[in-house]
């Protein structure tokens, strides 16, 4: 409570003030009530007003507390992640998306690749290889016979990692999955390396 700036400001205020401020606490800041109960009963002791008052207060926190633990119970309800450890680690479609976008689609082939032996899916592996191939393929010749931009081969790219985790991965994983989530990192930096060399190319053959 001594870290309550407003216990000092209203020091100066009358009890009619501070009481003023318990019958209309929801105009108030909550430190500002707290303040107000602390003051009035350093000086006039615990009444059955203030009494009441905090356990309006109380019972209004509970409410709060139990409105946050139901969001919290509904979002994990819609969440396909798990605690269970039963469960398999699994990269998720925004992990998959997020490579697909920034490296390539094939990118985002290999990790839902990795995802479906986790979940022994073999026939989904073959299918997801030959598309995720035959995806990069046909990327690299409309980019260059195009010659787009590098925006419009990210959405590309992007496109197919939404085939990837929206049509493959819930047909052969299921939309509704429950899993672990694993760890981007990793891949992430197998992907910057094999990238890397890529890149030095484009660039020295400008």
């Amino acid at each position: 409570m001594s870290e309550n700036r407003y216990i000092d400001k209203f020091q100066s205020k009358t009890d009619s003030e501070l009481e003023y401020i318990l019958e209309n606490k929801k105009d108030y800041n909550p430190q500002a009530v707290e303040a107000s109960i602390y003051i009035l009963k350093e000086r006039n002791g615990k009444t059955a007003v203030l009494e009441s008052v905090e356990n309006e207060i109380k019972v209004e926190q509970e409410k709060k507390k139990l409105a946050r633990e139901n969001a919290v119970a509904e979002s994990k309800k819609k969440s396909n992640i798990t605690d269970d450890l039963t469960a398999p680690q699994l990269h998720s479609k925004k992990v998959i998306m997020i490579f697909s976008g920034l490296f390539a689609t094939i990118f985002g082939t290999v990790l839902l690749m990795y995802n479906m032996k986790q979940t022994n899916n073999k026939v989904g592996r073959i299918q997801v290889l030959i598309f995720g191939i035959l995806y990069t393929i046909l990327t690299i010749i409309i980019v260059n016979f195009f010659d787009l931009s590098p925006n419009l081969t990210i959405c590309i790219n992007i496109a197919g990692g939404a085939i990837l985790s929206e049509y493959f991965w819930n047909k052969f994983i299921g939309k509704d999955f429950k899993y672990r989530r694993r760890s981007w990192i990793k891949p992430a930096i197998i992907s910057v390396i094999i990238t890397i060399p890529f890149v030095l190319a484009l660039l020295y053959t400008e």
